[in-house]
């Protein structure tokens, strides 16, 4: 603190340099009072903070050991301010139509001009800013909110951390896809700092992206996973039906471009476990917990068409083991949870429930070995079934309640597009953006957000 490094210098010079204590007793005095002036004039700053109604320790910083409870009420904070600001930048047209390539035109004019106007200020300093904070970053990262639209222009200077900066900062990360944090994190920094430049190219790679995919709406019914916005979409006649959240490969065990059918709807299906999950993740476990076997209901096969083995008969140490096969039972631990969307590809790759609910939770959802885990996973199979006879969401439901293992074929396969799209707009022009995951579009970020110790647990997990 600086009040006490204004002390110390004064007490410095007595005990180490010697000096006449008459003259270091004047400077002490001297640098006292002064120090004491800089306390005084920092008591009132945080009292006319108070006074407007904004009180920085009201609010969390994330510095320090907290609570549980702290936790949960900086967490519900969050959750508030994106529950109030989200609505107006969801995606209510599909990612794939007129309406989608009219928004990246529209985006794409608005970021031309702002490149014309030479783009926004980047703050190339490695700063944590918080409620409260006052500085010439925030003042600097406040106009470049003001030229995105993400802030009104009315106080495009101010440079301290307020209320309305939060809700700006808010907007800018939900466009981004990027945790609504309430503070500025190294992630949003990182992203804040992309140039103009670098985003209208964005924009102008993923607009030619979409129109190349334009045939897709030729299908009277699709299902779209974009696979860098977390995010799947069912489409009917052209307007989205259904939209969920997902869980797609982890960068590396990338998920797939994929083109396919979707014929088959597995209602507790076993998991065949693929042979480098098994010697990447499933076999380490097995070696550290030999218990893993039976608790995640296992089975161990020298290969698949033999009988399995007996897990306690099976030394795990010898290297013998990374040739057998794995195969989980049904139930409520697979996996696959308790269902699966069965579409044949080369990638072997395919749609599914999980029982790792908390990572839909995330705001980058990169967790798998390249399969895609879907959130609404009832819901979008009830859309599937739903020229099946009788297939609602209820019996959906019902089917998953009985515990009983059943395959459904659709009476027409259904096309089903995994695709790379980290930008797109709303109907109204607004950019959005998201990590460039796979490196496929340049060096644009990849995500990286703060994880609980569930979170960090269920990403480990051994899964497709």
């Amino acid at each position: 603190m600086r009040v006490r490094s204004e002390a110390r210098e004064a007490f410095r010079e007595m005990t180490v340099r010697g000096s006449a204590p008459e003259r270091c007793a004047s400077r002490f005095a001297a640098k006292t009072a002064a120090a004491l002036g800089m306390l005084a004039a920092t008591v009132m700053a945080h009292s006319a903070l108070a006074q407007t109604g904004f009180n920085p320790y009201g609010s969390f910083t994330d510095s320090g050991p907290v609570t549980p409870e702290e936790k949960a009420r900086r967490e519900q904070v969050r959750t508030d301010l994106y529950d109030r600001l989200s609505p107006a930048y969801r995606m209510d047209a599909p990612f794939v139509s007129d309406a989608s390539i009219a928004g990246l035109q529209q985006a794409i004019e608005r970021y031309r001009q702002i490149v014309a106007n030479g783009g926004w200020p980047v703050t190339s300093q490695k700063v944590t800013l918080r409620q409260g904070d006052t500085s010439g970053e925030i003042a600097a990262i406040r106009r470049h909110l003001v030229i995105e639209g993400d802030l009104g222009g009315g106080s495009a200077n101010n440079p301290t951390f307020d209320r309305e900066f939060l809700d700006g900062l808010s907007r800018f990360q939900i466009r981004n896809g990027l945790r609504v944090s309430g503070f500025v994190d190294q992630r949003t920094l990182a992203a804040l700092n992309v140039t103009a430049t670098e985003r209208l190219q964005q924009l102008q790679t993923n607009l030619q992206r979409v129109q190349s995919m334009m045939g897709f709406n030729k299908a009277p019914r699709y299902v779209l996973v974009n696979v860098p916005a977390f995010v799947a979409q069912a489409v009917e006649r052209g307007a989205l039906a259904l939209d969920t959240n997902v869980v797609v490969g982890k960068p590396a065990r990338a998920t797939p471009r994929v083109d396919a059918q979707i014929v088959e709807v597995n209602f507790y299906p076993t998991w065949s476990v693929p042979d480098i999950v098994a010697q990447n993740d499933l076999i380490p476990t097995i070696r550290k917990n030999p218990n893993y076997v039976y608790e995640q209901h296992f089975s161990v096969m020298r290969d698949w068409k033999t009988p399995p083995l007996d897990p306690a008969t099976i030394d795990w140490a010898s290297p013998q083991v990374v040739s057998y096969k794995f195969r989980q039972d049904p139930g409520p631990q697979n996996a696959l949870g308790v269902v699966r969307i069965n579409m044949p590809n080369k990638h072997s790759v395919y749609m599914h429930d999980t029982p790792l609910k908390t990572l839909f939770g995330q705001s980058a959802r990169a967790f798998s070995s390249g399969c895609v885990r879907v959130e609404k996973v009832q819901e979008l199979v009830a859309w599937l079934l739903g020229p099946v006879k009788g297939w609602t969401l209820d019996k959906v439901q019902a089917q998953i309640d009985s515990g009983k293992k059943i395959d459904v074929k659709l009476p027409k396969p259904v096309p089903v597009h995994f695709v790379y799209l980290t930008a797109f707009a709303t109907g109204n022009g607004i950019a959005q953006f998201r990590p460039d995951i796979y490196g496929r579009d340049s060096s644009f970020g990849a995500p990286d957000d703060q994880q609980d110790a569930v979170v960090a647990a269920q990403s480990r997990a051994v899964t497709p």
